[in-house]
């Protein structure tokens, strides 16, 4: 088996192998908080005999799993991203992330591959008021971190001079899109899921080589199957992994993603793919909000727009966001119902659950 480091250096401090079997006790010592919890779980696990760790799935499209991941096949990928971004031995990295998810655990792995210091902050919305004048070179976060770090006069300037900026989780809207074009550093959007040890392709979403289109981390290729979904070989698994993704080739190593076949809609016989309609919309709505089928008696199916609110709205604002975005859709996309929900469910990792949050709305 390839060796596992066992070393890592973490808010400036050295850690040998001998004294990182000593910080998990500490980490999950008495009146430590969630996140250090986690992140002490995490590095006894790493460093224990076993070959494998478990990891939880998010639970986005279907409810969560624990699956094992080979600890080789982590490190594989790892080196895969480190290269990738350039990333070297004494540059200091980000961790605001969940280590109870893949994508934190990954950001411990690639500190210890790289030799990278790790910084640690708690996983909250606004990680960054956390964060020293220190530079940091490389950090990994969702949508809503990226976007309320923004948002803050107190944070914008430290989001500006993080040097490489992966974003990953959940889709980014194309408010916060038109926002990182201007920005300065390597900013990418990511593409993976549990399965495939985070992300295996990145989007740049800033400076000349902005793309709409996925490239795909050297060694890996990409097919699609005949319902249209991501199929991908990774250097770690012998077996191919199937995605529910449905993408659009666009070269041998890149591609367009469209949406979550688990989500299509199928109304007349005519497949709707709710994320792409959601694109199209966003900047309409004014809500957090997403798309999804309602059974219909005549079409099969029917495409509903459910809003988040805490507040109801009236029947003419209701009409208002119709009206708004009827002109940017196609006959059969056109949206049939708008549905109101105070709040939406969520999973673990902060991405909304759709099927949950239907289910609560119309029980109102």
């Amino acid at each position: 088996m390839k060796s596992i480091p066992k070393a890592l250096t973490l808010n400036g401090t050295y850690y040998s192998e001998d004294a990182l079997s000593h910080l998990p006790a500490h980490l999950q010592s008495a009146g430590k908080q969630d996140w250090e919890q986690a992140l002490g779980s995490f590095i006894r696990h790493w460093i224990d005999d076993k070959d494998t760790i478990q990891v939880k799935t998010s639970g986005s499209t279907g409810t969560p799993k624990t699956i094992d991941l080979k600890k080789k096949s982590m490190l594989t990928s790892a080196s895969m991203t480190c290269s990738y971004l350039g990333l070297s031995e004494g540059q200091t990295a980000l961790l605001c992330l969940n280590t109870g998810y893949i994508a934190g655990m990954m950001m411990v792995v690639r500190a210890m591959t790289s030799q990278l210091n790790l910084i640690t902050v708690p996983a909250s919305g606004s990680p960054l008021m956390n964060v020293s004048s220190q530079r940091i070179d490389f950090a990994a976060m969702v949508p809503a971190q990226v976007y309320n770090s923004f948002m803050n006069p107190l944070t914008k300037q430290k989001l500006e001079s993080i040097g490489t900026l992966i974003i990953g989780g959940a889709a980014l809207s194309p408010e916060l899109e038109k926002i990182l074009k201007n920005l300065n550093g390597n900013i990418y959007a990511t593409f993976g899921m549990t399965e495939t040890i985070t992300h295996i392709g990145l989007r740049r979403l800033n400076g000349p080589e902005h793309s709409e289109a996925y490239t795909v981390l050297p060694g890996i290729n990409i097919e699609s199957d005949d319902r249209g979904c991501l199929v991908a070989s990774v250097p770690w698994e012998e077996e191919k992994i199937v995605s529910n993704d449905l993408i659009s080739i666009e070269s041998p190593v890149s591609f367009k993603w469209l949406g979550r076949a688990d989500n299509v809609i199928n109304t007349g016989g005519i497949k709707l793919i709710p994320e792409t309609i959601e694109k199209k919309i966003a900047e309409f709505v004014g809500h957090r909000f997403f798309i999804t089928g309602l059974p219909d008696p005549r079409l099969g199916e029917i495409p509903v727009l459910v809003m988040e609110s805490s507040i109801p709205l009236s029947e003419m604002q209701i009409d208002k966001v119709l009206n708004l975005i009827k002109p940017h859709l196609g006959k059969a996309e056109m949206i049939q119902r708008i549905i109101i929900a105070a709040e939406f469910s969520v999973t673990g990792n902060g991405k909304i659950n759709r099927k949950e949050s239907l289910e609560n709305a119309l029980k109102v």
